[in-house]
């Protein structure tokens, strides 16, 4: 199947450099979390960190894999570490599939997880949806393959290409689920809709960007923040680096102190910044990733984020 998240738009083509500008701009808006006094630690893997920790969260995109691809040794690394009995979770910002479907890709790429070992924004979502009523009609932005117009708790409807002004103005609300086909016009019409009468925004993929083989995919988190900027609208983000998607991790993990735990990302806007707000340490992977070929310690110098580790790679 063609992948069809947008690598170009409205003129604009996502690169590190670009993203890691943008997430500067929104820093004053995303969480807070204490200057690392410490410089990072660095390391060629995350094998000198087994010991030190008892247990692991990692993230998905540009640790575990790049698009389809797996990263070379990731799965030997997970296997390693739950041989030592040490407990690894994924903590990812994909939110198209389902919960038992992340599970079977990240199994058919070479993974031993289950699905109590991966915590998604759609399952943060769905979890929301499930505990919280939302009446009325929620206009869902997803492409059809992915079912998600089967979330829990809500009357939906889909948003797709060709979609009215008259029906966009219907809805309810809207959930931002991926930026899969979406368009220029998508999002001229959405604008002026959520201008024309204000209404909720559920976000869930808070990300800017993802990588995706050699380019970068803008996604439903760029969308959000233009939307917020040019209608007025409040998006409420489910993933990554809400506090929302770190208490879960920590709880699915029987909430042990978060100093013992390690965050592994690739970003330090999402990954390290959450992870340092929720108490946890943190390890930058820079070989992989959002940060790829970028001057990482300029990078840290300039964001005022630092982790305690960096790897080119786990």
């Amino acid at each position: 199947m063609k992948d069809t998240h947008p690598t170009c738009f409205d003129g604009l083509t996502p690169t590190p450099t670009w993203a890691f500008e943008q997430y500067q701009r929104l820093q004053y808006q995303l969480p807070y979390a204490e200057p690392n006094q410490n410089s990072p630690q660095r390391i060629e893997s995350l094998e000198p960190l087994t010991s030190q920790f008892d247990a692991f969260v990692f993230d998905a995109f540009g640790v575990l894999n790049a698009g389809a691809d797996v990263i070379v040794g990731a799965p030997e690394r997970l296997a390693s570490l739950q041989a030592n009995g040490k407990p690894v979770l994924v903590l990812s910002n994909a939110a198209t599939v389902s919960q038992k479907s992340l599970t079977e890709k990240y199994q058919e790429m070479g993974f031993d997880l289950i699905e109590d070992q991966i915590i998604s924004s759609r399952w943060l979502l769905e979890d929301h949806l499930a505990g919280k009523p939302s009446p009325g009609i929620w206009g869902v932005i997803a492409p059809p393959h992915s079912g998600s117009q089967s979330l829990p708790g809500i009357d939906q409807k889909p948003v797709r290409p060709g979609i009215s002004d008259e029906d966009l103005d219907a809805f309810d609300g809207f959930i931002f689920m991926s930026s899969e086909d979406w368009t220029e016009t998508l999002q001229t019409q959405l604008t002026a809709s959520l201008c024309r009468r204000p209404r909720p925004l559920r976000v869930a993929n808070p990300d800017l960007v993802a990588p995706r083989g050699d380019s970068l995919t803008l996604e439903p988190g760029y969308f959000a923040h233009q939307l917020r900027r040019s209608a007025p609208v409040h998006p409420e983000f489910f993933g990554k680096p809400y506090s929302l998607a770190f208490d879960a991790a920590l709880g699915r993990l029987g909430n042990p102190p978060p100093h013992r735990v390690l965050m592994i990302g690739d970003t330090l806007h999402t990954d390290i910044l959450g992870g340092r707000a929720s108490g946890m340490a943190t390890l930058l992977i820079c070989n992989h990733g959002s940060l790829k070929g970028m001057d990482i310690d300029s990078c840290i110098r300039q964001s005022g984020i630092s982790p305690d580790f960096i790897a080119p790679s786990i």
